[in-house]
């Protein structure tokens, strides 16, 4: 990819605040039955956090990944690698919090995994992962399938990574009880991989000050190009595929009367990140799955 040669310096995101929910996780993960780890469904790879399967490995505890935005992705590749993870026995699901597929079946699977011992103690969960993976969304339509709790969302749901910065507990079921601990979403420290990085940060996990907003845009066509998605070129009303993407942002530049790139930057970003270019997976899982993973 000529988008991930532009890349000058390794992508890197790491506030303190994400070091200090780090250290209160460890604190209150030895507490909780089963940890939801949540990821993007269009990177479920890239958006895996290697922190946490230590974390888990070391405190034992077992763990659900459930892969939202499934609205977003392409279906067919999140469902193929649900099953190799089946194969591997590690219990994960494909969810959308914004039309709510699947939000109903996920205390289930936790508690097949881990079945409550008293019901007056209930069962405790933690949920977390990478920022702008959906967490907040997820927990508020949980709460919502519990029609003797209140409906009002508990924790603020934004397209703006980080908007969690405290661990948290509240009740999010009746019948059977159950508590969720809310965890911020926390990055691992360094990424390595610069394509990784870009991956996050064209899903929205990694804030966009960090990568140049243009080199984003270059990496987003070549992958749709590579997939052979053309969806933009009914989008931006144009006569047929570019090669070239600086094509693409002088049309959508044109198209909308934008004074200046970064308008149009934002645009294409915004298109994307709402499914309105089509549905993306931009992870390859053919390549096997993840030896890293872990139960």
């Amino acid at each position: 990819m000529k988008a991930v040669e532009r890349v000058a310096e390794t992508i890197s995101w790491f506030p303190g605040h994400m070091y200090r929910a780090h250290k209160l996780m460890r604190e209150k993960i030895k507490w909780i039955d089963v940890f939801i780890e949540v990821r993007d469904a269009r990177v479920p790879l890239a958006s895996k956090n290697i922190e946490i399967d230590m974390m888990l490995e070391e405190f034992k505890k077992p763990k659900i990944i459930i892969f939202n935005k499934y609205d977003l992705c392409n279906q067919r590749i999140t469902n193929q690698y649900i099953e190799n993870l089946k194969k591997a026995k590690i219990e994960s699901i494909a969810v959308s919090a914004e039309n709510k597929k699947n939000i109903s079946k996920i205390l289930g699977l936790a508690k097949s995994i881990k079945p409550i011992k008293y019901n007056t103690v209930g069962m405790w969960l933690m949920i977390g992962g990478m920022p702008n993976v959906g967490k907040s969304s997820i927990i508020n339509a949980l709460r919502k399938q519990a029609t003797t709790l209140s409906h009002k969302d508990v924790t603020k749901a934004t397209s703006t990574p980080c908007q969690t910065t405290y661990v948290t507990g509240f009740k999010i079921n009746e019948d059977p009880l159950a508590f969720l601990v809310d965890t911020p979403g926390v990055m691992v420290p360094r990424i390595t991989d610069q394509e990784v990085g870009l991956k996050l940060a064209l899903v929205g996990c990694i804030r966009d000050k960090i990568v140049d907003k243009e080199i984003l845009i270059q990496y987003l066509f070549e992958v749709l190009h590579k997939q052979k998605l053309f969806k933009y070129v009914e989008k931006y009303s144009m006569e047929k595929p570019c090669q070239n993407y600086h094509e693409v942002l002088r049309r959508v530049n044109t198209k909308y009367s934008h004074h200046n790139m970064e308008a149009t930057y934002d645009l294409i970003l915004s298109h994307f990140r709402e499914g309105l270019l089509g549905k993306l997976t931009i992870d390859d899982i053919t390549l096997g799955m993840d030896s890293t993973e872990t139960r």
